[in-house]
């Protein structure tokens, strides 16, 4: 059995930065253990199999795994899985939007080209719009866990969810940001239990504008350079901080991956109509960086 793959680097417009990503553009014929064998064998934090829609309106169904697991949705998966297939032709050079089946529902996803036609962005709008978790562990706590003092742990730390869930965490400035070290046992202590393990700081760096990190251990993934899904689920986090306007459209740029040497731009869009939200949209470059044929 031989399957084509593609690699691609997402949120970013340059190759080895952005965080990396393996589609599988036809992926019928494997089992559920070797989707997870071969996640865990490229080693990136996801790895995309793309299979025929249950819906035939739809794109592609697309099962995303990590190398501990699969995901039922994920942001730069699901951004560099449009990119991959339409840059490859699989999705048809006039198409606008398509949809993917993903385990968390129908993900409509924004194909942006360039005056040569090369798709130069993508943008998902999230299935579920966000939703509050139960109370964070307390801030010092936190800042332990941070293996930062007190002090650079702010107060509003909270759990977001688009699909998956995200304990985010604000710190004080980048800088601070820059010297958080996740403490495995204080992380296991603190989390093992709660509605979430995967922890994402964020520092203001300007207006409208944030840097983050995300840590997710319990996945196999130590640091991730880019996560579109805990982007779309800090929408919720910036609604309660940033409250106006309550109508129209905010747009947020998250900046990820700087400590790892992975510099990604995150695009997020979160409308609100009434003061609550109404559609939360990430989006970001991709650029191809390799491509090849697995034998099993």
């Amino acid at each position: 059995m031989r399957y084509r793959y593609y690699t691609c680097d997402v949120f970013t417009d340059r190759a080895f930065c952005g965080n990396p990503l393996a589609v599988l553009p036809d992926a019928r014929g494997l089992s559920e253990a070797q989707m997870l064998a071969i996640a865990r064998e490229f080693n990136y934090s996801e790895t995309t199999f793309v299979l025929p829609p249950d819906d035939p309106r739809h794109a592609a169904r697309v099962r995303i795994f990590t190398p501990g697991g699969e995901l039922p949705f994920a942001g730069h998966p699901t951004i560099g899985t449009a990119f991959v297939l339409a840059s490859i032709g699989a999705i048809a050079a006039d198409a606008r939007e398509v949809v993917f089946e993903e385990g968390v529902g129908p993900v409509p996803v924004g194909i942006f080209r360039d005056e040569q036609g090369r798709v130069a962005h993508c943008r998902l709008t999230t299935a579920r719009l966000p939703e509050k978790g139960p109370p964070p562990p307390a801030a010092h706590d936190l800042a332990r866990m941070l293996s930062l003092a007190d002090d650079e742990v702010q107060p509003g730390s909270a759990c977001w969810s688009c699909g998956v869930p995200f304990l985010v965490v604000p710190v004080a400035n980048p800088a601070s940001l820059a010297r958080c070290r996740l403490d495995l046992s204080l992380w296991r202590e603190l989390l093992t239990g709660y509605a979430t393990q995967k922890v994402y700081p964020v520092a203001p760096v300007g207006e409208l504008r944030w840097r983050a990190r995300m840590f997710a251990p319990g996945l196999g993934v130590a640091e991730d350079p880019a996560t579109g899904s805990a982007a779309a689920a800090f929408a919720g986090w910036v609604a309660e901080q940033v409250r106006e306007p309550s109508e129209g459209t905010l747009a947020v740029t998250i900046e990820q991956g700087i400590a790892m040497g992975r510099p990604s731009t995150l695009h997020l869009e979160l409308d609100r109509r009434g003061g609550a939200i109404s559609a939360v949209r990430v989006g970001g470059a991709a650029v191809m960086v390799g491509e090849g044929t697995l034998s099993l």
